[in-house]
Protein backbone atom coordinates (compact mmCIF):
# COMPACT_ATOMS: atom_id res chain seq x y z
CA UNK A 1 0.00 0.00 0.00
CA UNK A 2 2.43 2.64 0.89
CA UNK A 3 4.64 1.82 -2.69
CA UNK A 4 1.45 2.51 -4.29
CA UNK A 5 0.94 5.77 -2.38
CA UNK A 6 4.75 6.69 -3.32
CA UNK A 7 4.06 6.47 -6.55
CA UNK A 8 0.86 8.24 -6.89
CA UNK A 9 2.52 10.83 -4.87
CA UNK A 10 5.19 10.99 -7.47
CA UNK A 11 3.35 10.85 -10.61
CA UNK A 12 1.00 13.33 -9.67
CA UNK A 13 3.19 16.37 -10.59
CA UNK A 14 4.28 14.91 -13.88
CA UNK A 15 0.46 14.19 -14.91
CA UNK A 16 0.18 17.97 -13.77
CA UNK A 17 2.97 18.90 -15.83
CA UNK A 18 1.89 17.14 -19.04
CA UNK A 19 -1.76 17.68 -19.18
CA UNK A 20 -1.40 21.40 -18.34
CA UNK A 21 0.97 21.88 -21.08
CA UNK A 22 -1.13 19.62 -23.42
CA UNK A 23 -3.85 22.65 -22.55
CA UNK A 24 -1.52 25.41 -23.42
CA UNK A 25 -0.12 23.70 -26.94
CA UNK A 26 -3.67 22.44 -27.64
CA UNK A 27 -4.99 26.80 -26.75
CA UNK A 28 -7.18 25.54 -23.96
CA UNK A 29 -5.44 27.75 -22.02
CA UNK A 30 -5.08 30.85 -24.44
CA UNK A 31 -1.71 32.45 -25.09
CA UNK A 32 -1.84 35.72 -22.94
CA UNK A 33 -3.99 33.67 -20.11
CA UNK A 34 -3.32 34.52 -16.38
CA UNK A 35 -2.23 31.29 -14.77
CA UNK A 36 -1.12 30.83 -10.68
CA UNK A 37 -0.28 28.13 -8.74
CA UNK A 38 -3.77 28.07 -6.98
CA UNK A 39 -5.04 27.39 -10.45
CA UNK A 40 -2.97 24.35 -11.10
CA UNK A 41 -3.49 23.05 -7.31
CA UNK A 42 -7.31 23.14 -8.41
CA UNK A 43 -7.67 21.53 -11.63
CA UNK A 44 -4.89 19.09 -11.53
CA UNK A 45 -5.62 18.41 -8.04
CA UNK A 46 -2.07 18.63 -6.32
CA UNK A 47 -0.28 20.84 -3.77
CA UNK A 48 1.15 23.52 -3.58
CA UNK A 49 5.06 22.69 -3.64
CA UNK A 50 4.48 20.72 -6.79
CA UNK A 51 2.16 23.15 -8.21
CA UNK A 52 5.05 25.98 -7.78
CA UNK A 53 7.45 23.46 -9.49
CA UNK A 54 5.05 22.41 -12.48
CA UNK A 55 5.01 26.15 -12.99
CA UNK A 56 8.47 26.92 -13.06
CA UNK A 57 8.74 23.90 -15.81
CA UNK A 58 6.77 26.02 -17.83
CA UNK A 59 8.73 28.78 -17.58
CA UNK A 60 11.59 26.67 -18.65
CA UNK A 61 9.79 25.69 -21.58
CA UNK A 62 8.95 28.79 -23.19
CA UNK A 63 5.25 28.10 -22.49
CA UNK A 64 4.76 30.81 -19.29
CA UNK A 65 6.25 33.82 -18.83
CA UNK A 66 6.14 35.86 -14.97
CA UNK A 67 5.72 39.48 -15.10
CA UNK A 68 7.25 40.37 -11.97
CA UNK A 69 4.54 42.57 -9.46
CA UNK A 70 2.21 41.04 -11.89
CA UNK A 71 1.28 37.44 -12.14
CA UNK A 72 2.11 34.21 -14.87
CA UNK A 73 1.19 34.52 -18.03
CA UNK A 74 0.75 31.61 -21.09
CA UNK A 75 3.04 33.19 -23.22
CA UNK A 76 2.22 35.40 -26.18
CA UNK A 77 2.55 33.72 -29.88
CA UNK A 78 5.88 35.60 -31.80
CA UNK A 79 4.93 36.01 -35.35
CA UNK A 80 8.12 36.48 -36.22
CA UNK A 81 9.73 33.36 -34.44
CA UNK A 82 6.96 31.12 -36.40
CA UNK A 83 7.72 32.71 -39.68
CA UNK A 84 11.45 31.58 -38.92
CA UNK A 85 10.38 28.05 -37.78
CA UNK A 86 8.87 27.67 -40.84
CA UNK A 87 11.67 28.47 -42.66
CA UNK A 88 13.72 25.80 -40.84
CA UNK A 89 10.75 23.26 -41.14
CA UNK A 90 10.94 24.20 -44.97
CA UNK A 91 14.88 23.57 -45.33
CA UNK A 92 15.06 20.53 -43.25
CA UNK A 93 12.18 18.79 -44.74
CA UNK A 94 13.13 19.24 -48.36
CA UNK A 95 16.52 17.82 -47.76
CA UNK A 96 14.98 14.90 -45.69
CA UNK A 97 11.99 13.69 -48.49
CA UNK A 98 14.59 14.33 -50.89
CA UNK A 99 16.34 11.32 -49.34
CA UNK A 100 13.52 9.80 -48.84
CA UNK A 101 12.81 9.63 -52.40
CA UNK A 102 16.22 8.40 -53.59
CA UNK A 103 15.82 5.44 -52.00
CA UNK A 104 11.97 4.75 -52.57
CA UNK A 105 10.63 1.52 -52.21
CA UNK A 106 7.05 -0.24 -51.86
CA UNK A 107 6.75 -0.39 -48.37
CA UNK A 108 7.56 3.56 -48.36
CA UNK A 109 4.93 4.22 -50.61
CA UNK A 110 2.44 1.82 -48.68
CA UNK A 111 3.32 3.69 -45.50
CA UNK A 112 2.63 7.03 -47.26
CA UNK A 113 -1.18 5.85 -48.47
CA UNK A 114 -1.92 3.91 -45.69
CA UNK A 115 -1.20 7.34 -43.80
CA UNK A 116 -3.41 9.45 -46.47
CA UNK A 117 -5.93 6.85 -46.02
CA UNK A 118 -6.62 6.98 -41.84
CA UNK A 119 -6.89 10.89 -42.62
CA UNK A 120 -10.06 10.48 -45.26
CA UNK A 121 -11.66 7.84 -42.91
CA UNK A 122 -10.99 10.57 -40.22
CA UNK A 123 -12.20 13.71 -42.30
CA UNK A 124 -15.72 11.06 -42.10
CA UNK A 125 -15.98 10.79 -38.30
CA UNK A 126 -17.13 13.34 -35.55
CA UNK A 127 -13.08 14.34 -34.89
CA UNK A 128 -11.00 16.55 -32.75
CA UNK A 129 -9.10 18.74 -33.84
CA UNK A 130 -6.19 17.01 -31.64
CA UNK A 131 -7.19 13.99 -33.32
CA UNK A 132 -6.20 15.40 -37.37
CA UNK A 133 -2.98 17.09 -35.49
CA UNK A 134 -2.20 14.14 -34.63
CA UNK A 135 -1.97 11.97 -38.04
CA UNK A 136 -0.76 15.28 -39.23
CA UNK A 137 2.18 14.76 -37.21
CA UNK A 138 2.47 11.39 -38.04
CA UNK A 139 2.46 11.54 -41.58
CA UNK A 140 5.36 14.01 -41.40
CA UNK A 141 7.28 11.44 -39.49
CA UNK A 142 7.16 8.90 -42.18
CA UNK A 143 10.17 10.09 -44.01
CA UNK A 144 12.24 11.18 -41.16
CA UNK A 145 11.74 7.75 -39.60
CA UNK A 146 12.67 5.84 -43.39
CA UNK A 147 16.07 8.06 -43.42
CA UNK A 148 16.83 7.56 -40.09
CA UNK A 149 16.23 10.84 -39.11
CA UNK A 150 13.76 10.41 -36.33
CA UNK A 151 16.09 12.74 -33.64
CA UNK A 152 15.31 15.63 -35.93
CA UNK A 153 12.01 15.31 -35.96
CA UNK A 154 11.58 14.70 -32.46
CA UNK A 155 13.86 17.80 -31.87
CA UNK A 156 11.63 19.74 -34.03
CA UNK A 157 8.37 19.02 -31.85
CA UNK A 158 10.87 20.27 -29.08
CA UNK A 159 11.24 23.77 -30.40
CA UNK A 160 7.29 24.38 -31.71
CA UNK A 161 6.70 26.44 -28.11
CA UNK A 162 4.85 29.17 -30.88
CA UNK A 163 4.39 26.84 -33.97
CA UNK A 164 2.57 24.09 -32.05
CA UNK A 165 0.03 26.39 -31.16
CA UNK A 166 -0.20 28.53 -34.43
CA UNK A 167 -0.80 25.34 -36.31
CA UNK A 168 -3.50 24.14 -33.86
CA UNK A 169 -4.71 27.63 -34.31
CA UNK A 170 -4.79 27.22 -38.37
CA UNK A 171 -6.77 23.90 -37.16
CA UNK A 172 -9.20 25.15 -34.67
CA UNK A 173 -10.14 28.38 -36.01
CA UNK A 174 -10.28 27.64 -39.94
CA UNK A 175 -11.25 24.40 -39.79
CA UNK A 176 -9.89 23.54 -43.34
CA UNK A 177 -9.33 20.28 -42.54
CA UNK A 178 -9.28 19.19 -46.55
CA UNK A 179 -7.05 21.73 -46.92
CA UNK A 180 -4.38 20.00 -45.23
CA UNK A 181 -5.53 16.59 -46.78
CA UNK A 182 -4.90 18.10 -50.14
CA UNK A 183 -1.47 19.05 -49.84
CA UNK A 184 -0.46 16.25 -48.32
CA UNK A 185 -2.20 14.20 -51.08
CA UNK A 186 -0.03 16.33 -53.64
CA UNK A 187 3.16 15.59 -51.90
CA UNK A 188 2.56 11.70 -51.89
CA UNK A 189 2.34 12.24 -56.02
CA UNK A 190 5.20 14.11 -55.85
CA UNK A 191 7.00 11.36 -54.08
CA UNK A 192 5.61 8.85 -56.06
CA UNK A 193 6.65 10.29 -59.48
CA UNK A 194 10.03 11.59 -58.11
CA UNK A 195 9.41 14.92 -58.94
CA UNK A 196 12.40 16.36 -57.33
CA UNK A 197 11.61 20.00 -58.97
CA UNK A 198 8.14 20.25 -57.04
CA UNK A 199 9.47 19.10 -53.53
CA UNK A 200 10.49 22.89 -53.01
CA UNK A 201 7.14 24.59 -54.43
CA UNK A 202 4.99 21.70 -52.33
CA UNK A 203 6.71 22.39 -49.16
CA UNK A 204 6.52 26.00 -49.42
CA UNK A 205 3.05 26.28 -50.31
CA UNK A 206 2.33 23.37 -47.16
CA UNK A 207 4.12 25.02 -44.60
CA UNK A 208 3.01 28.28 -45.19
CA UNK A 209 -0.41 27.28 -45.69
CA UNK A 210 -1.52 28.65 -42.47
CA UNK A 211 -0.36 31.88 -42.51
CA UNK A 212 -2.50 32.24 -45.98
CA UNK A 213 -5.40 30.45 -44.21
CA UNK A 214 -5.62 32.62 -41.05
CA UNK A 215 -4.64 36.23 -43.48
CA UNK A 216 -5.95 39.52 -41.10
CA UNK A 217 -7.38 36.86 -38.78
CA UNK A 218 -4.23 37.22 -37.10
CA UNK A 219 -4.46 40.77 -36.71
CA UNK A 220 -8.05 40.96 -36.10
CA UNK A 221 -10.21 38.26 -34.76
CA UNK A 222 -6.67 36.44 -32.81
CA UNK A 223 -4.89 39.85 -32.59
CA UNK A 224 -4.50 38.97 -28.67
CA UNK A 225 -2.82 35.85 -29.05
CA UNK A 226 0.42 37.58 -30.41
CA UNK A 227 3.04 39.51 -29.00
CA UNK A 228 2.83 43.36 -31.26
CA UNK A 229 6.72 43.32 -31.75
Amino acid sequence: MSSYKSYETATKPEEAYRRVSKDILNLTMKPGQVITEQDICEKYNISRTPSRDVLQRLKNDGLVISIPYKANYVTLLSMDTIKQFIYMRKVLEISVITDFIKHLDSEKIYKLEASLQKQASLLETDFTAEDFYKLDGEFHAIWFNATNKIKIWEQIQKLQVHYTRFRMLDIVAIKNFQSIYDDHCRIVEIVKNRDYEEIDNAFTDHLNSGLSRLGDKVYTDYADYFDSE
